[in-house]
């Protein structure tokens, strides 16, 4: 039987592969495996490499290192969990993970063909080895997975930020270290996916345990009192240093009294707060899956494989509480508060994350407090006056948000008193 020489683009089920065809074609003719007429053609040599150079992008050998470790006395590979790793043949990969035949083509030899002899016998005779001559060996795991997220670009970018940010260098870019510009940005391809707009006329709720000054509530001003603090009482928060006010607001009642520690026996005021524009944020709130890329896209990232583990690790760690034995959280916060700084920067109106204590969300939004209800938002620098349009504060909250009503609740949320604002 003659062996036949030539695919085409019709023979795939793979955009990148019909394209890498369709630039690099060697010959118009018809087609001897999907049996397409007058079609641009590959030779099966040509095509074989492709692909092969494709799978080594993100697959590798059983006994390279950096996807299984062998255990001596189990006799088996095991995967990044201890477990019996998950092993792969060239069949396997093409059919079942890439899916890259046409329905016309599954059928015929053009798998079997198109790595038949790929390494010359020259090649063989000095000797390489060609680990593609059995399409049907488990023999094939996915390169790295043994260190998966840690092993990404992004990862390193976060850990080193975090190091210097914390233990070394707080408030300037040591030398040789770009961190707020080169680490942080390379996040932001993926930060992008998580931008929802917050339409006006969302309710969003802020909770304050009673106090002398705050009862009753039919005398409170609300927007001085339920608003963001003034800057010399705003303290160190998660996305926020001492000194500089956000507005923290929770999707709900329950979660906002459970965030201002309402314990059983205590009583809050809450005031529920409604937008007044529309919103553009981060959602960090919610799981956000990255479909891992093609290997025969040009732009293919290796990387991209394990970013779900990474930003689930990620998200955790910037909505979980710092241990409230330490008396000292201000480093803690140190990198979280950068990254909110560096995304209001870029234009965003605030931050949502998963409510660490309760089962609602959380939202920092990115304005201060209005002098026109707070008289002592900010410190007088040049005397009694402070010069606005000399010096930049936040956007006052009230160009955003409104307050609608106020309620005195207990720790179970029972109305003791509310009341329309």
């Amino acid at each position: 039987m003659i062996k036949e020489s030539f695919c085409c683009p019709h023979c795939f089920d793979n955009q990148y592969i019909q394209q890498y065809i369709e630039d690099n074609y060697e010959e118009t003719g018809d087609c001897p495996y999907c049996k397409r007429l007058g079609t641009h053609l590959m030779s099966l040599k040509k095509m074989g490499i492709y692909l092969r150079d494709c799978i080594d992008k993100a697959y590798e050998g059983c006994d390279d290192g950096t996807g299984v470790m062998y255990d001596s006395e189990e006799k088996m590979y095991l995967g990044p969990n201890g477990e019996e790793a998950t092993t792969y043949s060239i069949r396997e990969i093409l059919m079942d993970e890439e899916m890259i035949f046409n329905e016309d083509t599954i059928e015929t030899t053009l798998l079997d063909d198109l790595f038949e002899n790929l390494y010359s016998y020259r090649d063989i005779q000095k000797g390489a080895e060609d680990p593609y001559d059995d399409i049907d060996s488990q023999n094939w795991v996915i390169k790295e997975d043994l260190y998966g997220s840690e092993q990404t670009r992004v990862f390193h970018a976060w850990e080193s930020f975090k190091h210097i940010i914390k233990h070394y260098s707080r408030f300037f870019d040591p030398q040789g270290f770009n961190i707020r510009g080169e680490y942080l940005e390379r996040m932001d391809p993926y930060i992008y996916d998580f931008i929802i707009d917050i339409p006006s006329g969302t309710k969003f709720y802020r909770a304050r345990k009673t106090e002398e000054s705050l009862l009753p509530i039919d005398t409170i001003e609300p927007y001085s009192k339920m608003g963001p603090p003034p800057a010399i009482y705003a303290k160190t928060n998660r996305m926020s240093p001492a000194g500089i006010p956000y507005l923290y607001l929770a999707s709900d009642k329950e979660t906002t009294l459970q965030e201002c520690r309402v314990h059983p026996g205590e009583e809050a005021i809450i005031a529920e707060f409604v937008s007044i524009e529309e919103l553009q944020i981060l959602d960090l709130s919610d799981n956000k899956y990255f479909a891992p890329d093609s290997i025969f896209d040009p732009e293919y990232d290796h990387d991209n494989t394990w970013m779900n583990d990474f930003w689930r690790s990620f998200v955790k760690e910037i909505s979980e509480p710092v241990s409230d034995k330490k008396d000292d959280h201000s480093y803690e916060y140190a990198a979280t508060q950068l990254v909110a700084e560096y995304y209001k920067t870029k234009g965003y109106d605030g931050i949502c994350f998963k409510s660490s204590v309760g089962g609602g969300k959380n939202y920092v939004f990115f304005v201060g407090p209005d002098p026109q209800y707070t008289s002592n938002s900010y410190p007088y620098p040049f005397g009694e006056k402070y010069y606005f349009d000399a010096l930049p504060i936040n956007r006052v909250f009230t160009e955003s948000f409104m307050i609608e009503s106020l309620s005195h609740v207990d720790s179970d949320l029972n109305v003791i008193k509310s009341r329309d604002v």
